[in-house]
């Protein structure tokens, strides 16, 4: 593919900066299958001034090597205009080999009245907008942890629908406005002015694309408002060690950092810290669409990440890492099991299949009418 004029000079400024230390390589798995050094990519990309469309697809959009780097080199959003490149050169329709169909039709159904719903019960200016994963996965948890929000939020109303992220990631910039004006519209015609997300995929999103709303994460305000009062302390006589998994694509926002941590210490669960968590956590291997896009590679993510913890239990807050650990071997739950499923630890071990998944959201969209 070829590079473009203004892409050719992002690359110039990121290379400038690249010292060539590789700290960045020291979490990322994709780096080694393309380059020694990201310093000699970077010039290889300018001498070039063309790149094999495999590379950016390669990577999480994770942002772990921006993190870690010295200089702030900023991988991921290059590769992320890469693939915005790509997109352009292709005039969408890319090569089959990254699956880019599955994603399409995914994002279709997520957009669709067949498996989603307007804003329902509102009677506030505040929503609750699971996401995506959450649904596919539980709609009763789903529904249980609304049903608790209205306890301790008046009048909130939720949002089934989908935040669009897959597609922007993909790099079809339009097509994401399209899906994302779809929100936009209803949030405006709704007068929603708060929006509580319990996915950190629609939490960035959102956030980052919505001027003049109030975007919070569902734990920030189960942490100030509290659990329900007949779950603190439940968890203190697990016979299980945990260990804490952060989400990557909420690395920077410390304050979900420290409610997580809260709120598991009220539910008195002991736990494990990885090594890298926090603001430097490894990608659980499903960023970027690269499950899709490049399976190899976010299987060696999700191995790598798997095999940092000690032990074989993980509690993490994005329903995407809870699969992604069990591919990785681990008997993995997330906090909302802890906090809403009172028979959480003889939940089944098994991520749930394609029709199923569809077919949990089809039954959730009618949750708050």
């Amino acid at each position: 593919m070829k590079i473009l004029d203004n892409t050719l000079k992002l690359i110039r400024e990121e290379e400038e900066k690249c010292i060539g230390c590789k700290a960045c390589m020291r979490g990322c798995p994709m780096l080694h299958k393309f380059c020694h050094n990201p310093k000699d990519l970077l010039q290889e990309l300018l001498t070039k001034e063309a790149f094999d469309y495999k590379l950016p697809y390669s990577c999480m959009l994770c942002g772990y090597c921006t993190e870690v780097c010295p200089t702030g080199v900023d991988l991921k959003a290059l590769f992320l205009q890469l693939r915005k490149d790509t997109v352009k050169e292709t005039n969408g329709k890319l090569p089959k080999e990254l699956n880019s169909k599955a994603i399409d039709f995914h994002q279709r159904f997520s957009f669709s009245n067949i498996f989603t719903s307007d804003i329902e019960n509102l009677q506030s200016n505040t929503i609750f907008f699971p996401g995506c994963a959450l649904m596919a996965n539980s709609p009763q948890l789903v529904e249980k942890t609304y049903n608790y929000l209205r306890q301790i939020i008046p009048g909130i109303g939720i949002y089934i629908k989908c935040c669009g992220k897959p597609t922007l990631f993909m790099g079809k910039e339009g097509k994401f406005k399209e899906y994302f004006g779809i929100l936009e519209r209803e949030f405006r015609d709704k007068g929603v002015e708060k929006i509580i997300t319990g996915c950190q995929n629609c939490f960035m999103t959102i956030g980052q694309n919505s001027k003049g709303l109030e975007v919070v994460s569902l734990w920030q305000v189960l942490a100030s408002l509290g659990i329900p009062k007949e779950r603190v302390g439940t968890c203190k006589d697990i016979d299980i060690d945990f260990t804490l998994h952060d989400p990557c694509p909420t690395r920077d926002v410390n304050i979900i950092h420290d409610s997580i941590r809260q709120i598991l210490n009220e539910l008195g669960l002991d736990f494990q810290e990885m090594k890298f968590n926090r603001n430097r956590t490894l990608c659980c291997g499903s960023g970027g669409m690269v499950g899709l896009t490049e399976p190899s590679i976010a299987k060696d993510h999700t191995n790598r990440r798997a095999n940092e913890a000690k032990t074989d239990y993980i509690i993490t807050y994005c329903q995407e890492c809870v699969e992604s650990m069990r591919r990785g071997g681990k008997k993995s739950y997330h906090i909302l099991d802890l906090l809403f499923n009172e028979d959480f630890k003889n939940m089944k071990q098994e991520n749930k299949g394609t029709m199923e998944k569809w077919l949990n959201r089809y039954r959730g969209k009618n949750i708050g009418k």
